[in-house]
């Protein structure tokens, strides 16, 4: 069976809930945490979209196309009925200055990471500065959120492209699925205009939890069947997943 990275990720959370050290947190909900921990998967011929509980590709769709256009609103999410960011939005349904903000016009100065990248890639794949920063300290009090994916380093291996990623902290039941799609959407999206192709993505979270809230969730994902993950093609920057086979649908709270 073809899905090397659920395996991981299902036995970081198993240990998780039954090493974490328990903390509390700003949601007054209180967390299992791990410290540092590491998914690597790549991109060769399947997509990673988990497969023991449904993981909805529009969502980190909206996401991606939200992020990679630098947009600090939520009318996308909305337009496209995803809730994910509604807790944290204003009554404009503004979020401030995050994550695409900072890819597109680092601390409001017209710092173009996503253009420079792109252009680094092409002209320099030697380097070791193919770099993407989204913690920004000068602008984190303006920010709904803090981002908890803030940093990506990418390089090159010939004709492919391999891509770093640390998160500061990550919702491993709510969260980690998604980002874990996201991710590779953009190295596809990045290696596309690069004109190379993806390969490897090995992401480190450095703060690796599960809400207290969570745990029934977590312990029926965990007893769940997991299947070969599906097959896709990236094609003038639309991305096609088939053959996804999933267990079930297994909901969770979202600590705010």
């Amino acid at each position: 069976m073809k899905n090397k990275i659920e395996k991981q990720y299902k036995k970081i959370l198993h240990k998780a809930i039954t090493k974490g050290q328990f903390r509390d947190d700003r949601t007054s909900v209180g967390s299992y945490s791990l410290f540092n921990q590491q998914l690597s998967w790549n991109l060769k011929n399947n997509f990673p979209m988990m497969t023991g509980r449904k993981i909805y590709q529009k969502v980190f769709n909206t996401e991606f196309d939200w992020f990679i256009n630098g947009e600090t609103n939520i009318q996308r999410f909305k337009d496209n009925n995803v809730k994910i960011w509604n807790e944290w939005a204003d009554a404009n349904g503004d979020l401030g200055p995050v994550y695409g903000y900072q890819l597109r016009n680092f601390n409001s100065n017209g710092i173009d990471q996503l253009k420079s990248l792109l252009e680094s890639l092409k002209t320099n794949p030697d380097s070791r500065r193919h770099i993407v920063t989204l913690w920004n300290p000068q602008q984190l009090e303006d920010m709904a959120l803090p981002p908890c994916y803030l940093y990506f380093q990418f390089f090159v291996q010939g004709d492919k492209l391999n891509m770093f990623a640390v998160q500061r902290s990550g919702d491993l039941f709510l969260g980690i699925p998604y980002d874990v799609a996201l991710f590779s959407k953009l190295l596809l999206y990045v290696s596309d205009e690069a004109n190379l192709k993806a390969n490897k993505i090995d992401l480190q979270i450095v703060d690796a939890h599960v809400y207290k809230n969570q745990l029934d969730s977590v312990k029926d994902y965990l007893k769940t069947k997991t299947y070969s993950l599906p097959k896709y093609s990236y094609i003038a920057k639309e991305l096609k997943i088939t053959n996804y086979k999933f267990h079930k649908l297994i909901t969770a709270p979202v600590a705010i």
